[in-house]
């Protein structure tokens, strides 16, 4: 009988996680017995997979952040190598993370230096360290310590190419967690729940209560899922709606909250004042929540993240916007190397979408570019067209069956390393 194969996997944020339980599901439907440990959380433990350690008890994000824990941090990475170290994986999937992750590979590297018994420890980095937006010099550490990469922009294969790095694109995973139904399903369903909540917690002042209606035009709001991002963007979103409704009342706003964020995190960055005006849906009470409020939306707000690829390929007009103290935010102007934040934008190598960062994040911008979208056929038709052409160049991958086929199998000759 063949020796069961043994994964040790990392990912340190819900993005991350989200990306990695798609493959740990592919992995178990081909090989049952794999056995997958690493960090990850509820998500990935549900599908199969060993929590080592949970990422939501290390969560940091900024450089202010990681200086103030940087003990906890380091005492993280040994824990962890010491486990692979113990573990000896067949192989070690790094899932994002780049900064933590190549600091794992580096001390694995070393360790299969000084152990001949570790020499077989294969290391893969799925979705590659952004060294075209900033940092370049990190494909150094990529060529000293990462077996494979696997990357899911199709212009970073190249960039691996030239350096001769192991690479392979593999499609982009954005497009796997999209749901299968329709705009008009995934509003009804989301307005019906809504509906629900409000009389379940109803109030006596219901003439100011904005209760949803299936044909109400919907704004959907990302504020996103770090503390820090919610407590930036937040009140602008929330001034902004203020000033929609009094031009636009028949508007409708409804926010998607992240697993990682609290509901008294929301009301005490704004939203307190008004919740009558903007309603609230997560994934514990309302499955897929995140991706239905995408599908149903008719317009998007968005914090800059994941969720804007997300949003591109689900072809809504939307803008994003990004926000942070002005250290971090210094600090990343100085080593960043192009202009563009968005991943849809970077894609397209032009502005598919408006970008509202740090100083330009105001309620003005979000208000004008909001409103242009209501009354300007053409500017929004034009955002439409270039964003159904960029949903067509990354169309046509399996992305996660080919990570778990890359994870199992020698892809240089497609015969199982098992």
């Amino acid at each position: 009988m063949a020796q069961e194969k043994k994964i040790f996997a990392i990912c340190g944020e819900f993005s991350g996680e989200s990306h990695l339980a798609k493959v740990v599901r592919e992995i178990k439907a081909i090989e049952p017995r794999t056995h997958i440990k690493g960090m990850a959380s509820s998500l990935c433990e549900h599908l199969g997979m060993e929590i080592f350690v949970d990422y939501k008890n290390f969560s940091f994000a900024g450089l202010t952040q990681v200086v103030l824990n940087l003990p906890k941090i380091l005492s993280l990475k040994r824990k962890i190598v010491k486990e692979i170290l113990e573990f000896k994986p067949d192989t070690v999937l790094l899932v994002d993370y780049a900064g933590f992750n190549l600091q794992v590979a580096r001390s694995i590297k070393m360790a299969q230096a000084r152990d001949e018994s570790l020499k077989d420890i294969k290391i893969i980095q799925y979705i590659a360290p952004q060294i075209w937006a900033s940092r370049p010099e990190r494909i150094e550490n990529v060529l000293k310590y990462v077996d494979k990469v696997l990357c899911t922009l199709p212009f970073e294969e190249e960039i691996y190419n030239e350096v001769e790095q192991p690479v392979r694109y593999v499609g982009n995973p954005v497009l796997e967690s999209l749901i299968d139904m329709s705009a008009e399903d995934a509003k009804a369903e989301i307005f019906s729940f809504l509906q629900e909540e409000y009389c379940a917690h109803s109030v006596e002042n219901d003439d100011i209560a904005l209760i949803p209606s299936d044909d109400a035009p919907l704004i959907g709001i990302f504020p996103g899922s770090r503390g820090f991002e919610i407590e930036y963007t937040l009140p602008l979103f929330v001034k902004t709606a203020k000033k929609i409704h009094e031009e636009y009342p028949q508007i409708r706003f409804v926010i998607a909250k992240a697993p990682t964020i609290s509901h008294e995190k929301l009301l005490k960055c704004g939203l307190k004042d008004a919740q009558n005006l903007i309603k609230v849906i997560d994934g514990e009470t309302l499955p897929q929540a995140n991706q239905k409020l995408l599908k149903a939306s008719d317009y998007l707000w968005l914090c800059s993240g994941t969720v804007t690829l997300e949003a591109a390929l689900y072809e809504k007009p939307y803008f994003l916007t990004y926000k942070a103290n002005s250290i971090n935010y210094m600090l990343y102007k100085m080593f960043k190397i192009i202009d563009m934040a968005g991943l849809a934008n970077i894609i397209a190598g032009k502005y598919i979408v408006k970008e509202f960062l740090q100083n330009n994040a105001t309620v003005s911008n979000f208000y004008e570019e909001t409103c242009l979208w209501f009354e300007d056929y053409l500017y929004l038709e034009t955002m439409l067209q270039n964003l159904g052409v960029l949903r067509e160049m990354l169309s046509g991958y399996e992305t996660s069956k080919l990570v778990a086929e890359e994870v199992l199998y020698d892809s240089s000759n497609r015969e199982k390393i098992l």
